[in-house]
């Protein structure tokens, strides 16, 4: 049944609250704590493995490493999800990520202070993500779904951007040679402990509002789907449930190779470009790039879908587009700056599905929750992130061009792979079908009701 929602539906029994903007706001806070602290190292991996004489492999471990934790933290992240609700799982979350953030400014007292708090930080990240399609349904009609998990993607996508800008705001022009000098190392060590302190206000900003007024639901649902009537799969048999639905199977592979594998080049960007004389600012640039084309893709996708009224068609438009673009970056990186930044733009924009991808696997597996429906997706997505970027770091050296390119190729093979996986993928919108035959039976019932007012007082007009 290939049919979303009407933008003029009127709902007879379901309300939205005035609330929900304010819960909405809140949600994202928590979702950009996690984000600010975890992925604002990456740019700076290879200056900070100098500055602490330690192997960048650890450095280069934790960029990655959120898909590890994903792994490991999202089937207890979902249970306490589904029994307690999702204001414990985002309590949870950002009370991770602040003591992270604690640990990391006593990064001058040891190096390790930092790693600690960057994975304590990270156990979190799994609670708050899977928690997004479940805060949706929780507080917003159906019809309006796509539009707020359009706007959670665009923040996720802008704060990834400015997370990654933020050490540059810092460290400047700060440069270490391979060989650093003691006043080289002691400069260094001073602008990574100011970084660190910047985070730490951000998360005091970022992480105590949801702590104290975030709520998992209003009142009264905002549709049958939300509501307590309706009847969801137990979460414990949530693996064989999505184990024997092969479309989940095939858009949860298709994920991890399109979305996973450009989330995986970013983080490990410096690693990439570095070989062909890109530097920090270049790599800055580069991601602000991306983050503008994210925001675009986002609303495009997002009207994309209303007009045609299909997720896999749009689905596999993005996917050939992210395919061929890919492509052509390969060949850019070995041409000139402005090109790679041209064609960078439009990869960013096309392989904007996140929000595409959450509520269509939430479509495809109803009645399994929201919650349990996005941490099986996390949970085998993140892995195949994992072991495809293994290969990835073991072939990056970050000063050899050969290796860049193999690298790129390697994940150029996985995401055309992807746009066979997502031709098999079986539209069946389970959920908007669910929500739009018992708003349609309670309108008809309401009609029946009011005829039959109607005619007991036409009946009593008749009798005066």
């Amino acid at each position: 049944m290939n049919k979303l929602y009407p933008t003029d539906k009127i709902h007879h029994q379901y309300v939205e609250y005035p609330q929900r903007w304010l819960q909405l706001v809140l949600f994202l806070c928590a979702l950009l704590s996690n984000i600010m602290f975890g992925f604002s190292l990456s740019p700076i991996v290879k200056e900070m493995s100098l500055v602490y004489q330690v192997d960048s492999r650890y450095l280069q471990f934790l960029t990655i490493s959120f898909t590890v934790f994903s792994v490991i933290m999202i089937i207890p992240g979902n249970i306490i999800n589904e029994k307690y609700g999702i204001r414990m799982s985002i309590m949870i979350g950002c009370a991770l990520t602040f003591i992270g953030s604690i640990f990391a400014i006593f990064i001058n007292v040891s190096f390790w202070f930092f790693f600690i708090g960057q994975l304590i930080s990270l156990i979190g990240f799994p609670f708050r993500l899977i928690s997004a399609s479940k805060f949706v349904a929780n507080w917003f009609f159906p019809e309006n779904r796509i539009l707020i998990m359009v706007i959670i993607a665009l923040v996720f996508n802008a704060s990834s951007g400015i997370s990654i800008r933020i050490p540059l705001i810092v460290l400047g022009d700060f440069q270490i040679h391979d060989h650093p000098t003691e006043e080289q190392i002691e400069l260094g060590r001073a602008l990574i402990e100011s970084l660190m302190f910047l985070l730490f206000g951000l998360m005091i900003l970022l992480c105590v509002p949801p702590i104290l007024f975030f709520l998992s639901k209003p009142v009264t649902p905002p549709s049958f789907s939300a509501s307590d009537e309706c009847v969801r799969e137990d979460y414990n048999k949530a693996s064989v449930v999505v184990a024997s639905n092969p479309d989940f199977i095939l858009l949860t592979i298709s994920f991890a190779f399109i979305l996973g594998t450009i989330t995986l080049f970013t983080l490990q960007m410096e690693y990439f470009i570095s070989p062909f004389n890109y530097s920090l600012k270049d790599q800055s640039n580069l991601v602000l790039v991306g983050v503008i084309a994210g925001l675009i893709g986002d609303i495009c996708v997002g009207t994309a879908i209303k007009k045609t009224q299909s997720y896999k068609k749009v689905l596999r438009i993005c996917n050939i587009l992210v395919t061929v673009l890919f492509g052509i970056l390969i060949l850019a990186l070995h041409v000139n700056k402005v090109f790679f930044f041209i064609i960078y733009f439009f990869l960013c924009g096309s392989s904007a599905i996140m929000a595409l991808t959450f509520e269509f696997s939430c479509e495809l597996c109803f009645p399994l929750s929201e919650n349990t429906t996005i941490a099986m997706l996390g949970f085998f997505g993140n892995l195949l992130n994992f072991l495809q970027g293994i290969p990835e770091i073991l072939i990056l050296k970050g000063d050899n061009q050969l290796c860049s390119t193999l690298a790129m190729i390697f994940m150029l093979i996985l995401i055309g792979s992807s746009n066979v996986l997502t031709m098999k993928i079986n539209e069946n919108l389970k959920r908007s079908e669910q929500d739009i035959q018992l708003d349609d039976r309670i309108e008809k019932k309401n009609t029946e009701v009011s005829l039959l007012e109607q005619s007991k007082f036409n009946n009593n007009n008749e009798d005066y």
